[in-house]
Formats: structure tokens, C-alpha cells, sequence
């Protein structure tokens, strides 16, 4: 596997996520315009994020190019998503409260919902309750982060279906 270092600039050369270079963070998949990751806190088994390779902060300053391939690859990670781990329900969010992290690169978190309890790796996730099932992500989630062992085979599930 690439140092993760490597990843980084090979995935952007601009160097705003050379910062992230001590966090522990699972590429997925590299697309033309995007790449896809595995977000660390995995409270919601599955969480993802979509990140966009260019400096853009806002959705309306997407090329069509741009536009359609997000489309195509949060359907591509549903599906996927979908056959790994089987959610009841997706969250999506692009709140673009970080740029000051990143500098500028605008992103989608993708957050499989459960309304049942879901168990991978030995390890039961977080699942909603008829109370939560109501509320964004952001207001319920586990921030635990899981270990690296744990998410690499939450990557390789997903993988199988990419």
C-alpha cells in the first residue's frame, strides 16, 4: 500500500490535505474529479465522504463534468453501501463549514442511517431509535474512531462493490 503521505499529493498536488498527513484516514477509490474516503469516525458503519480535487466551495461553481460524476458516484456508493451493510436510509451533507482546513474543496458526507442494530467485525454501530431516526447525523453521531484494522475491513466491504 502507498504512503499515505504519497496519497495525498498524488490525489492533490495543491497540498491542502497535507495537514491530514497524521490522521488515519482509508482512501477508497480515486475518480477523475473526485475521490472517495472512508471517514474515521465510523459510528455510522460505512460513513464516507466524497471530496472534490479542485478548489471550489460552493455546489453552483461545479462544472457539469463535476456535477454529473458527484451524481454518478453517490449512486455507485449507494449501491455499494447498499450490498455490504444494507442501510434503511442515507444522509447526505455538504455544509462547508471547514474551509479554512482544507482550503477550499468542497465535500459531501455520504452517513448510512440504521434502524436496527447493525453488527460488522464482531462490533455492533450505532442505530437509530424512533427518536433519532428523526434527527440529522450531526445531532446523534458516535464520534468514536475505530481502529484502523476495523476500518480497513469496512473498506475492503465496500470495495467489493465499487
Amino acid at each position: 500500500m502507498e504512503n499515505q503521505d504519497n496519497i495525498f499529493q498524488k490525489l492533490c498536488p495543491c497540498g491542502c490535505f497535507n495537514s491530514f498527513k497524521n490522521q488515519e484516514v482509508d482512501f477508497i477509490k480515486e475518480y477523475e474529479h473526485w475521490f472517495l474516503i472512508l471517514n474515521h469516525e465510523q459510528g455510522f458503519l460505512g460513513r464516507s465522504i466524497l471530496i472534490l480535487k479542485n478548489h471550489k466551495t460552493d455546489e453552483r461553481e461545479l462544472t457539469n463534468e463535476e456535477a454529473l460524476e458527484k451524481h454518478t458516484l453517490y449512486c455507485l456508493w449507494r449501491e455499494a453501501i447498499t450490498k455490504a451493510f444494507n442501510p434503511d436510509k442515507i444522509n447526505q451533507a455538504q455544509l462547508g463549514n471547514e474551509e479554512h482546513v482544507h482550503n477550499g474543496h468542497l465535500h459531501w458526507h455520504f452517513v448510512p442511517r440504521y434502524r436496527r442494530p447493525i453488527y460488522f467485525f464482531g462490533l455492533e454501530f450505532q442505530s437509530d431509535t424512533p427518536e433519532t431516526q428523526k434527527l440529522i447525523f450531526s445531532s446523534v453521531r458516535d464520534k468514536t474512531i475505530h481502529s484502523t484494522e476495523l476500518r480497513i475491513k469496512i473498506k475492503e466491504e465496500l470495495l467489493k462493490y465499487l
